[in-house]
């Protein structure tokens, strides 16, 4: 019977000609995103080691100069990306691509990407994962808005019932075949993501990638069921499908185009991000007239030209034994780094509300902790720049420590000047980076994961509450 049920069912969707047409429309709108993301993807890929390339070999052939200058003339690196970032881009259309790693200061993401109106621009669709998150949600309304509301008020339900169909034999039939149609949507995504991300970067789609594609595709196949279940669920409580339609349209309207919108409007307010102007001013302030007790940096050089004159029992800087410009340098870039710190961990924790100012947004549906949770996934969202950045920071500090001390060992006194070749520059260490792993992703995605999972068993129930309802038909 639930056989019997199944195919009457699968064969009722394929006739309707309003999904077929909605169906294609997302199809040719994933495939067209996916192939811009695959194109992109590449183009990147050789134009991120093209540029890495010419920062190392431009900082290789500066020629003589000054070691504080060279490190003033600072290098430039860039952040690889996942193969999964052509599925979905996250952040990074907005967010520079390179970072530019100077003297004194933390740098910042530079050179973001402008946005052609192109592909990209359809219906403000960016990526393929939005194809997903906003028009596969709309396609599992249009499935399951009518799957029992219509039943019940044409009366066919009744006389089903009235042949001796189980109720739960009825309602299973239906459910397996609108899991038939999750599946006719999810398996085909499974494998257009994985064959875009083996013909982008075959070498790098092993082992923490692998992983993340999985559970990626794992996560798309929750987030669809969960709104295919809500749509069965409101079908259940509806009166009739017109208004089990208009319900399920109004919640994805305001889970998908209103919810996100208020969340960013409600992060701004509640958590304004300061200009670069303002942080820059702020930061200035700190160095020069100090935090917490501590002087500024005029304050702090007279100390140490005091300590430098005492501990080596001179009258003068001229007369140390040692580079005193190497101690300043380093004193220097010690304060620097202290300074930054500060106004980057209050720069984080005002970034850290706005996330969740926007996982607040959760409680009208699951399309923002979706967003997040494949984000994090491809490796696009927030807290993966965040530990690239970290660790290029970790980085230039090390570079310009090194400098200060070849500064400090080739002079004596109070001496400045003084220059060194390639040698030197080649002898600085390149950048190497490795890709966070599943584990510490995982980590970061914890909270929108569990959201989703918890809208899954919220139209779990629901579901099963309307469905007791057809024994009392």
């Amino acid at each position: 019977m639930i056989r019997t049920i199944l195919r009457h069912e699968l064969t009722a969707l394929r006739r309707d000609g309003r999904l077929r047409a909605a169906a294609w429309l997302a199809a040719v709108l994933f495939i067209g995103l996916g192939a811009a993301g695959w194109q992109g993807y590449r183009q990147d890929k050789v134009e991120r080691e093209h540029f890495v390339s010419r920062a190392r070999e431009q900082w290789e052939n500066q020629g003589e100069r000054h070691p504080h200058r060279a490190a003033s003339f600072g290098q430039y690196l860039a952040k690889p990306e996942l193969p999964l970032a052509l599925f979905d881009s996250g952040i990074k259309p907005t967010t520079g691509q390179a970072l530019w790693l100077e003297a004194h200061k933390r740098s910042s993401f530079n050179y973001a990407p402008a946005e052609d109106a192109g592909v990209s621009s359809i219906l403000g669709l960016n990526s393929a994962a939005e194809v997903v998150q906003l028009l596969g949600a709309l396609l599992m309304v249009l499935i399951g808005y009518a799957s029992v509301a219509r039943e019940r008020e044409t009366g066919t339900l009744r006389l089903v019932l009235a042949q001796g169909v189980s109720p739960w034999h009825w309602f299973a039939g239906k459910a397996l075949a609108l899991g038939v149609a999750i599946a006719a949507l999810v398996i085909p995504l499974a494998i257009g993501v994985v064959a875009l991300c083996l013909a982008a970067d075959f070498p790098a789609f092993v082992g923490n990638v692998a992983a993340r594609t999985a559970l990626l595709l794992l996560g798309y196949g929750v987030y669809l069921t969960v709104w295919l279940g809500g749509a069965i669920a409101i079908s259940c409580w509806a009166q009739s499908s017109r208004g089990a339609l208009a319900a399920l349209l109004a919640m994805w309207i305001g889970a998908a185009v209103i919810a996100p919108r208020i969340a960013s409007t409600a992060a701004s307010a509640f958590a304004p991000v300061p200009s670069k102007t303002e942080f820059d001013a702020a930061y200035a302030h700190d160095y020069n007239q100090g935090f917490d007790g501590r002087p500024g940096w005029a304050a702090q050089l007279k100390a140490l030209e005091k300590q430098a004159l005492e501990t080596h029992g001179v009258k003068t800087l001229d007369e140390l034994p040692v580079g005193f410009s190497g101690m300043r340098m380093h004193a220097m870039d010690d304060w620097g780094n202290d300074v930054s710190d500060r106004h980057q961990r209050r720069l984080e924790a005002i970034y850290t509300r706005q996330i969740r100012w926007h996982l607040a947004a959760a409680l009208f549906g699951p399309v923002v902790p979706m967003r997040a949770l494949s984000q994090g996934l491809s490796g696009t969202d927030w807290a993966h720049y965040r530990q690239f950045s970290d660790e290029a920071e970790h980085y230039r500090r090390n570079v310009v420590l090194s400098l200060d001390h070849k500064l400090g060992e080739a002079l004596q006194g109070n001496r400045w000047e003084v220059s060194f070749g390639r040698n030197v520059w080649a002898a600085v260490p390149r950048f190497t980076y490795k890709l966070p792993g599943l584990g510490w992703a995982l980590a970061e995605i914890a909270a929108p994961g569990a959201i989703v999972l918890g809208w899954l068993v919220v139209v779990g129930v629901l579901a099963w509450s309307g469905a007791r309802r057809l024994v009392c038909v």
